[in-house]
């Protein structure tokens, strides 16, 4: 692969660390250039350690030894503010809320390359191949639900679980959400187990469905197959 060298003043030096996770993003922005700019721009204090545009061309921007400033308030299982633990890959992408960009075929394939080889080269499960709002849903929802989860997976990257048709339940009880709280909290999203389907558990559930069934995004909570995935999920995590 071929990688062009932009290097962003927005860093922290690390002798040593332990890389964990894969953290995809988009960039929200319009065009490569308003990212790169963005990203370099030493008083916005924000970067990833890789960038690429449309056509599939891989900038990077921050030496994968360091820390780059890409996951912000963030956590997953046990670990707290990912940055130190994981390598920020941003992809060239406007991001509308509502009117969501697909990801080229080009784009597409690079990224699989370069997470294979980083998979690789530092040993990152498939289960810590996660999104931004898996690690954040409080606060954002790339890299939304037009992502190509699915196709990944079939490339032999992340986790996915089989998919079911639909089963939807009008009322759900205090139990159930329950139940599903424990699951989501177990599987790796950090949420409060109280039995409300409080506003939290709902953008966690937006994140959840994002990522492992985008086809069921209109349905919530009351969706009886949720237990189901996230239980196949947490087996195939442990494995």
């Amino acid at each position: 692969m071929k990688i062009i060298s932009k290097p962003s003043p927005n860093f922290e030096l690390k002798a040593k660390r332990r890389i964990k996770y894969i953290i995809i993003h988009y960039t929200n922005l319009p065009s490569t250039q308003a990212s790169l700019k963005h990203l370099l721009n030493k008083r916005n204090k924000v970067s990833a350690h890789y960038l690429l545009d449309q056509k599939g061309k891989i900038y990077s921007l921050v030496n994968e030894k360091d820390i780059a400033w890409h996951a912000g308030i963030s956590s997953w299982k046990a670990d707290k503010l990912l940055n130190k633990k994981s390598i920020g890959i941003e992809l060239q992408n406007t991001g509308t809320a509502g009117n969501y960009e697909k990801f080229p075929n080009q784009q597409i394939s690079q990224l699989e390359k370069l997470i294979l080889e980083l998979q690789n080269k530092y040993n990152i499960s498939n289960a810590n191949i996660l999104g931004h709002s898996d690690i954040a849903p409080d606060r954002k929802i790339d890299p939304g639900p037009k992502f190509p989860w699915q196709r990944l997976f079939k490339n032999g990257i992340g986790l996915m679980p089989k998919t079911y048709p639909s089963k939807v339940k009008k009322n759900t009880t205090s139990k159930e959400i329950k139940n599903l709280q424990i699951l989501l909290k177990k599987f790796g999203y950090n949420l409060k187990v109280n039995g409300f389907m409080d506003k939290h558990t709902l953008l966690v559930l937006y994140a959840f469905q994002s990522h492992y069934c985008p086809n069921e995004l209109s349905v919530p909570g009351n969706n009886l197959n949720l237990p189901r995935y996230l239980e196949e999920l947490i087996k195939l995590q442990s494995q």
